[in-house]
């Protein structure tokens, strides 16, 4: 019987193993038919739910149950293709763009052009793929939806936008319905943002957004000198013609939660620890922890002996996120329009700690006469990030590094009584305090308002001129109070709490004001003469970026007046910094049947940049 019974077991055990390696790993690489990583393919073996994406170069692994199964790979824009798996070690498939898109209108640099016509690495993506996401910035919208595209989020705060890079380059130039968006794209200490056109493109409305068009390589030269690291051109809705008034309202209500964190040490863990590393030191850790004292702090059921989980009490779970668009579109015979009102919430996985949004965005065209146009892109945009006022320059880093800083062996209150924060051995990072009402607040404040404008005439011949003006101000006020909140000691033989301030008390507030300016002068030619194919772009801009920025700092004497007084002034700052463009564009395109393809591309510029008495530069592509 015994025999038996070891047979058995070897018999299972060798099942298992046969099981455990009957599975495959597959890897594979997948591209477009230019060798452009493809990030976000799909990849799923055909007729079974298993898939998995490729990564930011276009990398997968996966594993499989029958090397003579079929791997089906997809991605927004390209063919669908089965691969066989066979016995390759790793597979190399490429994606062909579907034909049938290849009509397709694109917006290009100064213009469009037809898929079929394009002739440099130029990428795009239409609204549906967009509002699939419920990112609360453009940049995560657009996550995994474009090849060649990255998008890094530097942490998961409300509202945060994502850092979006072409082929990891750098920060790429913005240009919203032609206007290019440029200035600082940088954060103070506050966390307060200098205003740059990535904050205005990660606070753009998904639903208002037409289509996204990346330009890559030599297509993004047009723009000169800001196109270095690439270009991300933005078209916004409008009305059609003779279209029927619609009215849209759509929304969502979410809840977020963690999908995971590093599991924190318990006291008994956290007690163990410091005696092992004592005994690894040479030394007697009976000195440190005897062996009754670490049994009581394993056990936590003795008082004084209690194991604090700070990952509670900071983090919260289900945590709200919403947004809410409703939007008007029609038009008639000579005028469209578009108007669209969107609310957007986002709270942390902390308390206190959230993000509103509120964007408004009005579209409108007319034609004057049936060669003349005039339209307008009227915009605007509230935004306020609210952070607890906690001792430091960022409120959110602290309250996620608390849970690291704190020890699992001291409680949050003093004598566990809560009305009574405990004097702790870093009080800068006790969650007991994180309260706006106990902290103080640091919040930030954007408002933004932007018009475009634009007159339009057709000549009968071919040719188009065009004339734009934009000028957008952005308004961005820090507002800060750190209170002197008290922490307390518990004197256990008098049954007493003896309270001293935690913190220094300061109040702060930084302004930002930034008028920009835009101006453009194009003219587009295009004729067709049988298979000949030819079109042009002349082009004049100008713009400039004027910034401002004023500090004001106080000492205050209470935590309840939130006036900035003179006799309590202790820091002024006012900084300014300009920067202005001009230059002139030109492109002409040839193409012969939609075979044979020339593109040429010239820009001169002028630039604060450059040196006072050289500010022209010139560049032919």
């Amino acid at each position: 019987m015994r025999y038996l019974r070891i047979l058995c077991i070897c018999i299972i055990q060798l099942f298992l193993s046969a099981v455990a390696f009957a599975q495959t790993q597959v890897t594979g690489h997948v591209a477009d038919v230019r060798g452009e990583d493809i990030i976000g393919a799909n990849v799923t073996v055909k007729g079974t739910s298993n898939g998995t994406i490729t990564d930011i170069d276009g990398n997968f692994t996966i594993n499989v149950d029958d090397k003579n199964g079929t791997l089906a790979v997809s991605f927004i824009g390209y063919k669908t293709k089965e691969v066989k798996i066979g016995e390759k070690a790793r597979l190399q498939i490429v994606l062909e763009e579907d034909t049938e898109t290849l009509d397709e209108v694109v917006v290009v640099g100064y213009g469009t052009q037809t898929k079929k016509s394009l002739t440099g690495a130029i990428s795009d993506v239409k609204s549906d793929a967009l509002t699939r996401s419920v990112s609360t910035t453009t940049a995560g919208a657009l996550s995994g939806k474009i090849a060649g595209v990255s998008t890094r989020a530097v942490d998961a705060r409300p509202g945060r936008g994502i850092n979006l890079e072409i082929r990891n380059m750098g920060s790429p130039l913005f240009v919203i319905d032609g206007i290019p968006y440029g200035g600082m794209n940088s954060r103070d200490w506050l966390q307060a943002s200098d205003v740059s056109g990535s904050d205005v493109f990660n606070a753009l409305n998904i639903e208002d957004i037409e289509s996204i068009t990346v330009l890559k390589d030599a297509s993004a030269a047009i723009y000169g000198l800001r196109a270095s690291n690439g270009v991300v051109l933005v078209t916004t809705k409008k009305g059609k013609k003779n279209d029927k008034v619609s009215i849209n309202v759509n929304g969502y209500y979410g809840w977020q939660n963690l999908t995971r964190f590093p599991k924190l040490a318990n006291a008994g863990q956290y007690v163990r620890g410091l005696a092992e590393a004592a005994q690894n030191r040479g030394e007697d850790p009976s000195k440190l922890y005897s062996p009754e004292e670490l049994a009581k702090w394993e056990a936590g059921t003795e008082p004084g002996y209690k194991s604090y989980d700070y990952y509670d009490m900071v983090m919260r779970k289900n945590v709200p996120q919403y947004h809410i668009n409703a939007n008007v579109t029609g038009g008639s015979e000579k005028t469209n329009y578009y108007l669209s009102v969107a609310h957007t919430g986002q709270d942390a996985m902390m308390r206190d700690f959230k993000y509103e949004r509120t964007n408004l965005q009005l579209n409108i065209d007319t034609k004057i006469t049936d060669r003349f146009t005039i339209g307008a892109q009227i915009s605007g945009k509230y935004e306020k990030t609210e952070d607890v006022g906690l001792p430091g320059g960022d409120g959110y880093y602290s309250a996620i590094l608390s849970m690291f800083k704190m020890q699992p062996i001291e409680s949050p209150y003093a004598n566990d009584n809560p009305e009574y924060i405990n004097n702790v051995h870093e009080n800068g990072y006790n969650p007991a305090a994180f309260s706006r009402d106990i902290a103080g607040y640091k919040d930030n404040l954007t408002r933004n308002a932007n018009i475009n404008a634009y007159a339009q005439y057709d000549f009968s011949f071919g040719l188009t001129a065009k004339a734009t003006f934009s000028y957008n101000y952005t308004n961005s006020r820090f507002d800060g109070y750190q209170y002197a909140y008290q922490i307390y000691t518990y004197d256990k033989e008098k049954d007493t709490y003896n309270g001293t301030p935690a913190v220094g008390r300061w109040r702060s507030q930084i302004d930002r004001s930034v008028p920009a300016r835009y101006m453009q002068l194009q003219l587009n030619y295009a004729k067709q003469i049988k298979n000949h194919n030819i079109s042009a772009v002349l082009g004049y801009e100008a713009s400039d970026y004027d910034w401002t920025k004023k500090t004001y700092g106080t000492e205050p004497s209470t935590d309840y007046l939130p006036l900035l007084q003179f006799d309590e002034l202790n820091s002024f700052g006012d900084e300014w910094s300009y920067e202005a463009r001009a230059g002139w564009i030109g492109r002409i395109n040839y193409d012969f049947a939609h075979k044979y393809l020339v593109e040429l591309l010239a820009r001169y510029d002028g630039s604060y940049l450059y040196a006072a008495n050289n500010r022209d530069r010139k560049s032919v592509v």
